[in-house]
């Protein structure tokens, strides 16, 4: 058997992507400069200048110039201090059944796979698949993304195709931007989805586990408080 997970919203509440920005905000303070940079490419997005990917690119600016072997030790200090601690118990104990049962377990996520790969590491997926950047030394403005782009969307079906994975006996999301991979899926797993995705899925599982997340809680992370 094979089944996939998403990972943002699915794993845990909330974008692991806002909680990083958090914590490289919280730790280097000076780094809150970056919403001078970002809030320009904010407007070019609201205008369809800028795509979904272009604007990913360019909200890693809070990591801007940061060391290789330091934006690692933060990645890691992350995953086990605020992701692993954060995961839904309902997702987990049916990720850990898989697990027994012998099953291929895939993470696939939009997410930079800068600590994407330590969360499939951590919870002992067979695979991750997180949105690759072009390696560097220290991180460039704008990070380059590699073919075929943002691991979103359709472009999950053409990287889980890259490990040989066309279809899947489940798939476990959030989020209706995952429908081209539970397309693969013979069955579906959704968490705290939204009414109109449920219309979508009609005869998909749905999990319910508590969000627990502050108010406010993208404003905050993006100013880092």
């Amino acid at each position: 058997m094979i089944a996939l997970f998403d990972m943002d919203g699915t794993l845990f509440a909330g974008d692991s992507q806002l909680r990083f920005c958090r914590r490289v905000l919280q730790k280097h303070g000076w780094r809150r400069l970056y919403l001078a940079a970002v809030a320009p490419c904010g407007i070019l997005r609201a205008l369809g200048i800028f795509n979904t990917e272009r604007m990913k690119r360019a909200f890693l600016a809070y990591a801007w110039h940061m060391p290789t072997q330091q934006l690692q030790q933060l990645c890691q200090d992350f995953v086990q201090q605020e992701i692993l601690p954060a995961l839904y118990p309902p997702v987990l104990a049916k990720l850990r059944a898989h697990q027994a049962a012998g099953d291929t377990t895939v993470l696939c996520s939009a997410s930079p796979d800068w600590w994407t790969r330590l969360v499939g590491q951590a919870l002992g997926f067979t695979h991750t698949i997180g949105t690759p950047t072009e390696p560097f030394e220290r991180v460039p403005f704008m990070p380059a993304i590699p073919p075929p782009g943002n691991n979103k969307g359709a472009n999950k079906l053409i990287r889980l195709a890259g490990i040989g994975i066309t279809h899947a006996d489940v798939g476990y999301t959030d989020s209706a931007a995952d429908l081209p991979m539970l397309s693969i899926c013979s069955r579906a797993v959704l968490v705290n989805p939204k009414a109109s995705f449920v219309a979508q899925v009609p005869q998909a599982e749905v999990l319910t586990p508590p969000k627990n997340l502050p108010k406010a809680f993208a404003l905050r992370c993006v100013l880092g408080i």
